[in-house]
């Protein structure tokens, strides 16, 4: 009978280390057997597997050999180890991993027993992770084979499920609270307040939903789509987000038993946000430039920064490391749904980052404004979310069929494709190519769902005195079905609409819709403002003369905006809608120039 089988010792991969040391002229099991002050009748036991080295053993032999000692293991078994049999196989004792890290024995018996922490003890996972020399998503793997891990696991899925079913509903909008039951057993499993599991199961309720409505969109069109490759593509895109939803809610239970191993308390997590939202720059930050206190960023685990001595008398700089990286990139929903305060501040930087204008600007905008134009498709829906390659393939089928050469390099996009098309194609074929984008577009916008703040945007603007219009590269057609659809949400008659002009030429960026748009709406251009999200956007409102507001949902985009000549960007629409309402709320006392001006909001 083997020794010491809890270690996941291999005495295959000890005989060739052996024969490997030694600058390669490695050692006899004599010799190495002196060096680790260990009989030979030990070291051949070892290789031959009838026993296994305890764990300062492990250690001598790897310091002596010149390998690491996860080197002395099987590695084939290793994602089936708990953390217990990793840190044998590493060369420690409990004892030792108390005396390197700045833990109680109990909590870190406490981790390896039952693969739980306390709160404070956040940074514990990090370090355990650094001492054995591995990622913290590694050590994860080790932590979720405890059987108490499992079984926590175990008895949190059905109540998921239960919390799921309750409020994944068509209809229903209400979200779990911490009086919930489900919730409050939820919270017994997980050693966490029931407020907390409330918190992050609300955001993944709202992501499920979203979730079954992309795929109910998704399916409509694989049954009614205006083409079979419309159909099939939709089809293939239903499977894909059944699989992703079948992953989300069956992966739950692990993620949140993981998350509550590693959760950073507010100062940290925020911290560490703003350290993340600088990242990409590459900049080292003292505290003072985070406009952090040395403390809150000092309190991250030393495993997602990175630090750089500080000269006498002056705080370290700082950066983000890629494990931090991966931390934010990870659980940012679920530290928003925790720290509300902590979400708005970051938002705040976000804005500040790209440039975004500020709210008293914006609101001056609109106070100013007469009539109020909108681009289409990615601001107000996703026209071909599922089938974009379909649509523009019967397009190149309709020029090849009109003998048009399509290039080597043909847009994915099929407004870009038919403007490329057009150099080459008379006035009968453009409008060939242009009836059938325009029912395709048509068929499109009647499964399009509007994207988040369109509806909210629509509602308080058409309460106002706006004029209000649509100004787009697509066919008016489609637009109309589109709008239609929003009734009685929104009262879509209070929207003009300024379509694919008949000669495609004038697309945008060229300012011929955004000019038409402003005289037919009775507004000068000056107190016109077309909301948008692309370059073409900003040129075409820059050539009209005309204000644009860019909606940049990130910095890059932000930045790609700015490059066109956009002064001004939003980071979402809900920005717009909270100055909207508070215009019609509160509007804004007139001037004796303004009462006697054209009426306006």
């Amino acid at each position: 009978m083997t020794r010491g089988a809890q270690t996941p010792f291999d005495g295959p991969s000890l005989r060739r280390a052996r024969a490997c040391a030694n600058q390669g002229r490695g050692f006899s099991a004599e010799e190495l057997a002196r060096r680790v002050k260990a009989t030979k009748a030990q070291i051949l036991a070892y290789e031959n597997g009838r026993y296994s080295p305890d764990p300062p053993r492990i250690r001598e032999l790897t310091r002596v050999l010149g390998v690491s000692p996860l080197d002395l293991t099987d590695r084939d078994s290793k994602q089936l180890w708990t953390l217990a049999e990793l840190r044998r196989a590493s060369g420690f004792r409990v004892v030792d991993v108390v005396a390197e890290l700045p833990v109680s024995y109990t909590n870190y018996r406490r981790l390896e027993n039952e693969g739980l922490v306390t709160p404070r003890s956040y940074a514990l996972v990090p370090a355990v992770a650094n001492l054995f020399g591995i990622p913290v998503a590694g050590l994860e793997t080790h932590l979720a084979n405890i059987p108490a891990s499992k079984e926590r696991v175990a008895q949190a899925r059905p109540l998921l499920t239960m919390v799921q079913e309750g409020y994944v509903v068509p209809g229903g909008l209400a979200l779990p609270g911490p009086d919930d039951p489900s919730v409050q057993r939820l919270a017994e499993i997980f050693c966490r307040p029931p407020l907390t599991l409330a918190r992050l199961l609300g955001q993944e309720i709202g992501r499920i939903r979203f979730a079954k409505r992309r795929l109910a969109g998704y399916e409509a069109t694989a049954h009614y789509g205006a083409s079979a490759d419309e159909q099939a593509a939709a089809h293939h895109a239903a499977e894909a987000e059944r699989r992703r939803l079948a992953h989300l809610t069956a992966s739950l239970p692990g993620r949140l038993d993981a998350f509550f191993r590693c959760a950073l308390p507010r100062d940290s997590w925020r911290a560490l946000a703003l350290l993340h939202l600088v990242g990409r720059f590459g900049l080292w930050l003292s505290p003072a430039q985070l406009q952090e206190s040395e403390a809150s960023v000092l309190s991250i685990p030393s495993s997602m920064r990175r630090s750089l001595p500080s000269p006498e008398g002056a705080s370290g700089l700082h950066q983000i490391s890629d494990e931090g990286d991966d931390h934010c990139q990870t659980y940012r929903a679920w530290y928003d749904a925790l720290h509300p305060g902590v979400s708005r501040l970051l938002h705040q930087r976000e804005s500040q980052l790209s440039g975004h204008v500020p709210a008293r600007e914006l609101r001056e905008y609109f106070a100013s404004a007469h009539a109020v134009l909108f681009s289409f498709d990615g601001l107000l829906c996703r026209l071909f979310a599922t089938n974009m390659e379909a649509v523009s393939q019967s397009l190149v089928h309709e020029a090849h069929s009109l003998r048009l050469p399509t290039g080597a390099r043909t847009p994915t996009d099929p407004v870009g494709l038919l403007r490329a098309l057009l150099p080459s194609a008379s006035p009968s074929q453009i409008r060939r190519l242009d009836h059938t984008l325009t029912a395709h577009e048509t068929e499109a916008a009647r499964q399009a769902t509007p994207l988040p703040g369109v509806l909210q945007l629509f509602r308080v603007l058409t309460a106002g005195r706006w004029q209000l219009g649509v100004v787009t590269d697509h066919s008016t057609n489609s637009v109309e079905a589109f709008l239609d659809d929003l009734a009685p949400l929104v009262d879509s008659q209070r929207l003009s609409v300024f379509g694919r002009p008949q000669d495609p030429r004038l697309m945008k960026p060229n300012p011929h819709g955004v000019a038409l748009a402003s005289a037919s709406l009775g507004s000068s251009r000056d107190r016109t403002l077309l909301l948008g999200e692309s370059v073409a956007d900003a040129l075409a409102a820059q050539a009209a003369g005309v204000r644009f507001i860019g909606v940049a949902g990130t910095p890059d985009q932000a930045m790609m905006l700015k490059r066109a000549g956009a002064k001004t960007t939003v980071r979402s629409l809900r920005e717009i809608t909270a100055v909207v309402r508070s215009l019609t709320t509160y509007p804004p006392r007139s001037s004796r120039q303004d009462r006697t001006a054209p009426s306006g909001p």
